[in-house]
């Protein structure tokens, strides 16, 4: 492990909305699927990877030879990182959604070396909303514990360890974003076949010239 962090590669998401399993899928214009791409980001960041995929059996299915947990309490992002914790209960876990394929590895190596027990992107968006992206951030020991206490008590939100007190939580805002690129980009994620569409669309664009 990367400074005791493991990378955390999230496909345990049923795709309701996008009406078939995107962790398999391939990547429009490649021949990595999201699952598969995922990985390759989580590694390219220097970050030994697990995947958490609902079951082990799936997990396999997704990333053969990739080390897998199953699912701890709760359901969602939750139970893949509470799984993943009861079996490395000491790492720090840099989780990232497989339905964000544009993240930099560079991002999620800066992401890892960061103090604090939950680093977590927050910016404000053009419309002057607040964004926080849980699902490309770093939950160390004391952020899983907490989370660990919601969902017993039946909170499965993220987010919502932003309003634990005694966290040390790291908040990286659009200045420390665009770093690495716009964070409307870089945490664009795939639910919708219009999401598809416009990836598929982004990555058939040409560069523009130098």
């Amino acid at each position: 492990m990367a400074d005791g962090v493991l990378g955390l590669l999230l496909a345990g998401g049923a795709s309701r909305r996008l009406g078939i399993d995107k962790a398999a899928l391939t990547l429009p214009g490649g021949r990595l699927s999201f699952a598969e791409h995922g990985r390759r980001l989580l590694a390219e960041a220097g970050l030994e990877v697990l995947i958490a995929a609902r079951d082990v059996e799936r997990a396999a299915r997704l990333l053969p030879g990739c080390p897998s947990a199953a699912d701890g309490p709760g359901s969602g992002p939750a139970a893949g990182l509470l799984g993943a914790h009861a079996a490395f209960p000491q790492a720090g876990l840099l989780a990232l959604a497989c339905d964000m394929p544009a993240v930099p590895p560079e991002l999620l190596r800066h992401l890892a070396g960061l103090p604090g027990d939950w680093v977590v992107p927050a910016w404000a968006d053009e419309d002057g909303e607040e964004r926080l992206e849980p699902l490309c951030a770093l939950y160390r020991p004391p952020a899983l514990a907490a989370l660990a206490r919601r969902v017993a008590a039946g909170a499965f939100e993220l987010r919502g360890l932003a309003a634990e007190s005694g966290l040390r939580i790291r908040l990286l805002g659009r200045a420390e974003i665009e770093r690495f690129g716009p964070p409307e980009a870089i945490f664009a994620n795939v639910n919708r076949p219009a999401d598809l569409e416009a990836l598929a669309a982004l990555r058939q664009a040409p560069c523009p010239p130098d």
